[in-house]
């Protein structure tokens, strides 16, 4: 069997070139003649050979200019090049050597020598070019890396990543599946991107259950048809036209788990495109895919609960104020009618618990809102007077209720800037925690006031009642913490945690201090700006 390896002879002698031809073709090499330097250099821009024998000494263009001539040219693998020469003195070999040659051998050859230096350099060659390829494909694998890594959107990872492996591999079309944890497909781009829905669920079903992509996932391996059409892992399609002469399916696993998170599949029309020998190179490729599709479809999935969950909490809030605005507007037309005492006390009761739920549900929404950062405020001057006001509308008629005095000892000068609607809100949450904690004959009393000089506000909020356990004191912000005092009263959670939120976009602080059976100080601190 011939060998494979192409050998160049370049001779400006006939009588040498049949020489070595005779003596490199009984050993089963491939051999092609040129005469000169120049007609080497062509023969190899168009066909890269697998070892040069080159003279040195010919008209127009020594050895050395033709192999300088070589090694400068882009593009080309490595080519061993052994002088082989009539020039036969040892400072001849050095400066051959010298001049960049992998090997000098003197004319007249000897057979045998000249195979056992043709075997070494055809040894060179496969190991340089190796290594060439081995620095190509982590080359080629980094680049994909940025590529794939650049967004972490599923739908863009997955187009990217078709169309880099496609030119990566000389792929010209491909589709590729993302399973969910049940084995579904839940993202998909197909190679035929027009067939109706009906068509395409019916053709994923099939290529899963029995094409090549159900081949590649079931033995969790790189599958490989080298002649789609006499290959029964590969299913044609129905009302398919297009050509597939060579196939390949790669699964794409898990780097959670051993699990393949989908599959992908290549095709070329040429029969034997891809084969075994690139194996390798797909497995690498597989492993930098699945890596960045497990990290898409993990954000992606994060991201389509968040919005699954603010349209939850959009449509909740809104189907919660509307029968309440309802009701307030029912309480209010009572308002309006003449009524006995009783019937006074109850409107107000109704007035109250709406405020109050209505508070609850701008608490809920806020807090979403700030966790997905789109909390804003809506700065102005205001006095801290001006707070204490309107704090006591809202929170008076429940410390009366619940028997507490209510001390408001808040300054009018100087004014700060802040966000009136919601430091009032994050006030009265805290004051009517101390409301709701506080035994009937006991006091929440609101101070604070603004230092110029050190550049900052305090509010603080002060109770006589039961305290904070110190095991809940450094949770008491967390949303939905309730803490493990015994208790029929039970609130949502949500409002220290909207309070801390607040007082964070101000770019201040909120402390807690307490000492159970003697009541709880809040401390609200942000900077003071005029």
């Amino acid at each position: 069997m011939p060998n494979s390896d192409h050998i160049l002879i370049v001779d400006d002698q006939k009588t040498n070139q049949m020489i070595l031809e005779r003596i490199l073709e009984r050993a089963d090499y491939r051999t092609s003649s040129v005469s000169s330097g120049g007609e080497a250099l062509e023969f190899v821009r168009r066909q890269a050979p697998d070892l040069i024998l080159l003279d040195i000494m010919m008209p127009d263009m020594d050895g050395y200019s033709v192999l300088q001539a070589i090694r400068a040219t882009a593009g080309l693998p490595f080519i061993p090049i052994m002088f082989v020469t009539a020039k036969h003195s040892t400072a001849d070999t050095v400066t051959g050597l010298d001049s960049g040659a992998d090997d000098y051998l003197s004319k007249p050859v000897n057979r045998d020598e000249l195979l056992a230096r043709v075997r070494v350099l055809l040894r060179l060659k496969d190991s340089r070019r190796a290594l060439q390829r081995e620095r190509e494909h982590l080359s080629l694998l980094y680049r994909i890396a940025q590529t794939l890594h650049r967004s972490l959107d599923v739908d863009q990872v997955l187009a990217e990543t078709l169309h880099t492996i496609g030119e990566v591999l000389g792929a010209t079309k491909g589709s590729v599946l993302l399973l969910d944890d049940e084995g579904r497909v839940w993202r998909r781009i197909l190679f035929r991107p027009n067939l109706p829905p009906a068509e395409a669920d019916e053709a994923v079903r099939t290529v899963l259950r029995d094409g090549l992509a159900a081949h590649a996932l079931q033995k969790n391996q790189i599958q490989i048809v080298a002649d789609a059409a006499n290959d029964e892992r590969w299913q044609k399609l129905p009302n398919d036209d297009a050509v597939a002469g060579s196939a390949l399916a790669m699964p794409l696993r898990s780097h959670h788990s051993e699990h393949s998170v989908g599959v992908l599949v290549l095709f070329n029309p040429r029969t034997g495109y891809f084969d075994r020998d690139i194996e390798p190179l797909v497995s690498a490729l597989s492993d930098q895919i699945s890596v960045a599709l497990s990290n898409a479809s993990l954000y992606t999935r994060l991201r389509e609960a968040e919005d699954s969950r603010d349209s939850f909490i959009q449509m909740l809030t809104h189907d919660l104020r509307s029968p309440l605005a309802g009701m307030i507007g029912c309480f209010d037309a009572l308002a309006t009618t003449p009524l006995n005492e009783d019937g006074r006390y109850f409107v107000e009761l109704g007035f109250r618990a709406g405020a109050v739920q209505r508070r609850l549900i701008d608490d809920l929404l806020d807090v979403y809102k700030a966790e997905a950062g789109r909390l804003t405020l809506d700065l102005d001057t205001v006095t801290l007077s001006r707070l204490g006001e309107l704090v006591a509308e809202v929170v008076d008629g429940s410390a009366l209720e619940a028997g507490l005095a209510l001390a408001i000892d808040l300054p009018h000068e100087p004014p700060a800037l802040l966000d009136e609607n919601k430091m009032t809100r994050v006030i009265c949450n805290l004051v009517s925690n101390g409301i709701k904690w506080t035994p009937r004959g006991g006091t929440v009393r609101v101070s604070g006031g603004v230092s110029a000089a050190d550049g900052w506000v305090e509010l603080v909020v002060a109770d006589s009642g039961r305290g904070i356990a110190p095991d809940d004191l450094d949770h008491i912000f967390e949303k939905f913490y309730q803490g493990r005092a015994h208790s029929s009263v039970r609130g949502t959670g949500l409002g220290l945690t909207f309070c801390a939120l607040v007082v964070e976009a101000h770019g201040g602080t909120i402390k807690a201090t307490s000492t159970l059976g003697a009541g709880t100080t809040m401390t609200i601190r942000i900077p003071w700006k005029a």
